[in-house]
């Protein structure tokens, strides 16, 4: 998450709520080539999908969370807009996954609506891929900011990407090549806002789903975010809480990574709720660098090593490009008929 001194502005995570006991991965180490923090990483995404991303000692890490702190003030100002002028933007589900999303858009699992908004910056309108969108202001006049924050956010996943390819016995650059931060693809940073629930109906917000792209990195300062547990059941007493830490991002696997993969790397199952304690009481924002595959390129799983495991008799592979994938993903999301469930994580070596 940003630094220190943007955390103490908000109240603290209280310390009685069940939370979520992800490993802490530290930058720095990746970027030295550390095998020790490699294999950790790894680990990680195998059994839970999750891990915190340490930011700090190392300057890349550190500008990037100053960076991201300017981001969360365009965050603020973007929501602070009267809803008629941001529904102006809003976003055309299957048609387009970008622009605005109002509150009560989607629906949680019992079929209430959800009590979140978002707006939707798309990487290709930031970086000059395709023709620019319109977007509202507080967007356009900080279009070179977003620029910025999503080359260095890309830059991250690269380095995530590099080590998950050795483990995986891919060719270097493998996972990356199929992502391309310069060509069209879903990629977008998200601008969420969480208000405040009311005290006597508090309840979930975004209903429990795995993420549909490759890679998340998300910042945010208050809780809210939980995920369940590998091994135990989907009810409300085993989900757990992830503490947002200071100087570091909160790293994920979408489906994406599981599909190529053929298992081994994790989707895990999370969901948005309120906020623990006073933080219960404050507006919750969080940015999130949602990493998709590029448009054209397949949903099969991926071959040429010997950790993948080659498609066996009577298994099914994914017939279709990735726009279609995601299409099809995030209707069923809108729809509430989502049905997620966690993926992934199959030993090595072990046939489907």
């Amino acid at each position: 998450m940003p630094t220190q001194s943007y955390f103490s502005q908000f109240p603290l995570f209280p310390d009685n709520v069940p939370t979520a006991h992800l490993p802490s991965i530290t930058y720095k180490r990746l970027l030295m080539g550390d095998m020790a923090e490699s294999i950790a990483l790894f680990d990680a995404f195998r059994a839970t999908g999750f891990c915190l991303l340490d930011l700090r000692g190392c300057s890349e890490g550190e500008t990037f969370l100053n960076e991201a702190e300017s981001v969360f003030r365009v965050n603020q100002d973007i929501h602070d807009l009267d809803l008629e002028e941001k529904m102006k933007y809003a976003f055309q589900l299957p048609k387009s996954l970008f622009g605005y999303k109002c509150a009560g858009a989607t629906k949680i699992e019992s079929g209430r609506p959800d009590r979140f908004e978002f707006y939707n910056t798309g990487q290709d309108d930031m970086l000059g891929n395709g023709p620019p969108r319109a977007n509202p202001a507080p967007i356009e006049n900080n279009r070179q900011l977003l620029k910025s924050y999503m080359v260095q956010a890309y830059s991250v996943v690269k380095v995530i990407l590099s080590h998950l390819d050795s483990h995986l016995d891919l060719a270097p650059g493998t996972l990356a090549s199929l992502q391309p931060q310069t060509k069209l693809s879903g990629t977008a940073v998200r601008l969420l806002r969480y208000m405040p629930q009311p005290a006597g109906d508090r309840r979930t917000s975004l209903l429990g789903h795995t993420d549909i792209g490759s890679v998340t990195l998300l910042f945010n300062v208050l809780g809210g975010l939980q995920i369940l547990p590998a091994g135990l059941d989907n009810v409300d007493g085993n989900w757990r809480y992830v503490k947002p830490q200071p100087g570091c991002a909160i790293l994920s696997l979408g489906d994406a990574m599981v599909e190529w993969s053929a298992g081994i790397l994790r989707s895990n199952l999370h969901r948005v709720t309120y906020a623990p304690g006073e933080q219960a009481n404050t507006p919750r924002y969080s940015v999130a660098y949602l990493v998709r595959p590029e448009a054209s390129v397949s949903m099969k799983r991926l071959g040429g090593g010997g950790v993948i495991p080659a498609l066996q008799e009577g298994d099914e592979d994914v017939d279709m490009d990735a726009t279609e994938w995601e299409r099809q993903k995030a209707t069923a999301i809108q729809c509430g008929r989502d049905n997620a469930r966690s993926r992934g994580g199959r030993e090595i070596g072990v046939q489907s």
